[in-house]
C-alpha cells in the first residue's frame, strides 16, 4: 500500500516492527520530540481542510479466509453464509462515498462481484475500520481513542525517531492494556505534523486488527481522510477463526458505463490494481474460466434460504429506500435484570426518501419478557417534513407498560394509539399529541370479584415543550396531559404535570456525565388508578448499554411507578472508557466503558429511596451491580446484564 520509494517502506516498517516490540523503552519525551507531537496534535487546526458534503469514487475489494468453523458460526450476524462450503472467498465493489465529515459517511454500491453465497454483506462492520479519523478524539465513531489528539496523551506513550530532516516515525503503546487503546506507528511531516502514513494495531469487538493508511495530501487532497487504506482483522469466536482483509482507494478516476452488459468485465476495467492469481482462481471456481459472469445464475438451496433469514440480519436499500431487518433468532438480543426478569426482542426499520427534508420512516420493535410471559410491540411510523425545524408527523400502535395499582386486585394489559406532531419555533420544540389507552385485565374474574370494572379506556390531549437555550445547557421539558371523558368510550378523567431536566455533557477522551432531574403530579385527583407517567414508568423490554440506564431506576418496585400521585427523581451517572477494573491487569484488556450510578427517589407514600450502581460493557455482555436504600437502611442488591456480542454488526 502507498507510492513511497521501497527504501522507506522497508525501514518504516522494520521501525514499526522494533517500536511495537513490548522491549522497547518508551521513556519520556524529549523536548524536540515533543514538540513534533504537538505538531500532530495541531495539524487539524492549523492546516487540514475539513470534509463536508464531498464526494468522490471508491472501490473495496476483501479476501475472507475461514481457517477453523464450527456450527455456532451460523449465529454470527452476516456469516450464516460461509458457515459452511467453500473456506475462501473473495468480493469487489465500485461505488460513491459522500462525507458529510470524516465519521459520518454514505457508500452507494454500483457495480458489485462476490464469491459468497447469495451475494451475502460478509462482517459489514468492517467498513467502519477503511476510514479511521486520526486527529479526533475517537478513531471510529464513538470507540478506539486515537494517539494522535492532545486530550488521549495521558494513555499513551511516545517514542520519535528520525528518518530524515523531513519525515520521523512516531511510535507509540498504551500506558494500559485496555481494548479502547491502540499501538503502532506513523510517518510524520517534521514541518506540519501530517500523518503522511500510519500502523494501528488492536482488539475490539471481537476481533484483533492491523489498519495500514496513506493519508491524502495537503495539497491536492483532504489530508485527514485516506487515499488508500488496508484492514486486516483476526475473528476468533467460540473456536471458530476467520481472517479478513479489506482494501479500500478513495481516489479512483474510472466512470461506471450507463449500461453494464457484465459486471466482471466492467469491474476489470474499473479495478485500481490487479488481482492476485489466488482471487481470480477464486472468481474462476465461481463464476466459471471466463471473464464473463454466466447469464444462468445457481439456484439457492432451500434450506440455505431459510437459514439465511432466520439467522442473519438483512439490510438492502439505494439512495432513496432502506430496510434493515435483525435476525429471527439470535440469542444475543437477550437481556436480564432481577426486578424485569429475562427479556428478548427484535429490530427493524425502513425508511422512503423523497428527498434530504421528506421522508418516511417505519421503525417497529417487538419483543417478549419471559417472566409476565408477555409479547410487547410497538409500530412508530413516521412522515418527517423539516430539518430545519424539526417537523415531523407520527403514528404509533403499541402494548405495553404493563400497569396495576393497590386499588386494583389485579395486572392490567395496556394497548395504546398516538398520533403526534413535532415542530420548532426557535429553541422550543413542542409536540402535542392524541393519545388512546384501553386496558383490559389479566386476570378478568379475579376483578369482578372485587367489583371492579374489567376494561377502562382513556382518550387524552397532550403537550411536550423542551427549550435547550445552549448545548452547553440542560434541556427542559414540561409534559402536560388531561383525560376526557366519554370520548371514543373514554371512562376516565385526569390531568397531570410532569416537568424534567436532562443534561448530557461530553467530557475528554469519551467521558461522559449525564444528569437528570424530574417532577411530577396529578392535578385532577378523579382518578385513583392507573397512574401513567411519562417520565417515570417500568420499562419491559431495555436495549443494552445505549439504553435509558443511566435515567432510570433498577430495583425500583414495579407497583411505585403506578401508585403514586406525585414524584420527585434524580439520577446521575458518569461513564468513561478507563474508570476502575479498566486498569487491572486481567479484566481491563476485555472492557471498552464503565459507569458510575446514583439515583434518588421521594414518592408521596414512602420514605426517600436511593439507589448506586457500577456497570461495564465488554465484548460479550454490559452488566450492571445495584444495591438500594430506603430512608438509609439497606433495601436489597440486584444484577442486569445484556449481551452485547456483534451489536453493532
Amino acid at each position: 500500500m502507498g507510492r513511497m520509494k521501497s527504501k522507506w517502506s522497508i525501514k518504516i516498517l522494520m521501525l514499526g516492527i522494533l517500536s511495537c516490540m513490548s522491549s522497547i523503552s518508551f521513556g519520556g519525551v524529549k523536548t524536540a520530540d515533543s514538540l513534533l507531537i504537538q505538531r500532530i496534535y495541531d495539524y487539524r487546526r492549523n492546516f487540514a481542510a475539513e470534509v463536508s458534503d464531498s464526494m468522490r469514487n471508491i472501490y473495496i475489494k476483501y479476501d475472507v479466509d475461514v481457517l477453523k468453523r464450527n456450527a455456532s458460526l451460523a449465529l454470527v450476524p452476516s456469516l450464516y453464509d460461509i458457515s459452511k462450503g467453500k473456506r475462501s472467498f473473495v468480493g469487489e465493489m465500485y461505488g460513491t462515498i459522500r462525507f458529510k465529515d470524516v465519521k459520518h459517511y454514505d457508500i452507494q454500491k454500483e457495480l458489485q462481484l462476490t464469491t459468497v453465497p447469495h451475494s451475502g454483506n460478509i462482517m459489514p462492520t468492517m467498513v467502519n475500520y477503511i476510514v479511521p479519523d486520526l486527529y479526533a478524539i475517537d478513531l471510529l465513531e464513538g470507540t478506539l481513542l486515537s494517539p494522535f489528539n492532545r486530550q488521549n496523551k495521558i494513555f499513551y506513550f511516545y517514542q520519535v525517531t528520525p528518518m530524515s530532516n523531513k519525515f520521523s516515525i512516531v511510535s507509540y503503546i498504551p500506558r494500559a492494556r485496555n481494548t479502547q487503546l491502540v499501538k503502532g506507528f506513523a510517518l510524520v511531516d517534521n514541518l506540519t505534523g501530517r500523518i503522511v502514513n500510519a500502523k494501528i494495531l488492536g482488539t475490539y469487538d471481537m476481533m484483533e486488527f492491523s489498519v495500514d493508511v496513506e493519508m491524502g495530501d495537503i495539497n491536492n487532497n483532504p489530508s485527514i481522510i485516506p487515499i488508500n487504506s488496508t484492514s486486516r482483522t483476526m475473528f476468533k469466536f467460540m473456536g471458530n477463526h476467520i481472517r479478513t482483509t479489506f482494501y479500500a482507494s478513495f481516489n479512483c478516476h474510472g466512470t461506471i458505463p450507463d449500461s453494464i452488459t457484465d459486471k466482471r468485465l466492467a469491474m476489470n476495467y474499473l479495478r485500481p490494481m490487479a488481482l492476485t492469481s489466488k482471487q481470480r482462481g477464486l472468481y474462476d471456481e465461481h463464476y466459471g474460466n471466463t471473464d464473463t459472469i454466466p447469464t444462468v445464475k445457481r439456484k439457492p438451496n432451500t434450506w440455505d434460504i431459510i437459514g439465511n433469514h432466520i439467522f442473519n440480519s438483512h439490510s438492502t436499500g439505494s439512495e432513496k429506500a432502506s430496510v434493515r431487518l435483525s435476525p429471527l433468532i439470535n440469542p444475543l438480543y437477550l437481556s436480564y435484570s432481577g426486578r424485569r426478569g429475562l427479556s428478548y426482542h427484535l429490530k427493524m426499520g425502513g425508511t422512503l426518501k423523497f428527498n434530504e427534508s421528506h421522508f418516511i420512516s417505519f421503525t417497529p420493535r417487538i419483543g417478549y419478557n419471559f417472566k409476565i410471559k408477555q409479547l410487547f410491540f410497538n409500530t412508530p411510523l413516521r412522515y418527517n417534513f423539516s430539518n430545519k425545524y424539526r417537523g415531523w408527523i407520527e403514528v404509533d400502535v403499541a402494548n405495553g407498560n404493563r400497569i396495576s395499582n393497590f386499588q386494583l386486585p389485579d395486572y392490567f394489559n395496556d394497548f395504546n394509539m398516538r398520533l403526534s406532531l413535532n415542530y420548532m419555533i426557535g429553541k422550543v420544540e413542542m409536540t402535542p399529541t392524541l393519545m388512546y389507552h384501553s386496558r383490559t385485565a389479566v386476570n378478568p374474574e379475579a376483578v369482578r370479584a372485587e367489583g371492579k370494572e374489567t376494561k377502562y379506556n382513556s382518550f387524552a390531549p397532550s403537550l411536550r415543550m423542551t427549550y435547550t437555550p445552549t448545548p452547553a445547557w440542560p434541556t427542559l421539558s414540561l409534559n402536560y396531559e388531561r383525560g376526557i371523558k366519554n370520548v371514543m368510550k373514554s371512562n376516565m378523567e385526569y390531568e397531570k404535570w410532569e416537568f424534567d431536566a436532562s443534561y448530557k455533557r461530553k467530557m475528554q477522551s469519551l467521558r461522559i456525565l449525564n444528569l437528570r432531574a424530574g417532577y411530577g403530579f396529578y392535578s385532577n385527583r378523579k382518578v385513583t388508578h392507573f397512574i401513567d407517567y411519562t417520565n417515570f414508568h417500568e420499562n419491559y423490554l431495555p436495549d443494552g448499554w445505549d439504553d435509558d440506564w443511566s435515567g432510570e431506576f433498577q430495583l425500583v418496585n414495579s407497583d411505585w411507578y403506578n401508585m403514586s400521585r406525585s414524584y420527585f427523581r434524580a439520577n446521575a451517572s458518569f461513564e468513561s472508557p478507563l474508570m476502575f477494573l479498566a486498569f487491572t491487569p486481567l479484566v481491563g484488556k476485555y472492557l471498552e466503558t464503565e459507569r458510575a450510578y446514583a439515583s434518588f427517589l421521594l414518592l408521596d407514600n414512602t420514605r426517600p429511596y436511593t439507589e448506586l450502581g457500577y456497570g461495564f460493557k465488554s465484548r460479550y455482555l454490559s452488566l450492571g451491580a445495584f444495591v438500594s436504600f430506603l430512608n438509609m437502611s439497606f433495601q436489597e442488591i440486584g444484577f442486569k446484564f445484556t449481551l452485547e456480542l456483534f451489536r453493532k454488526w
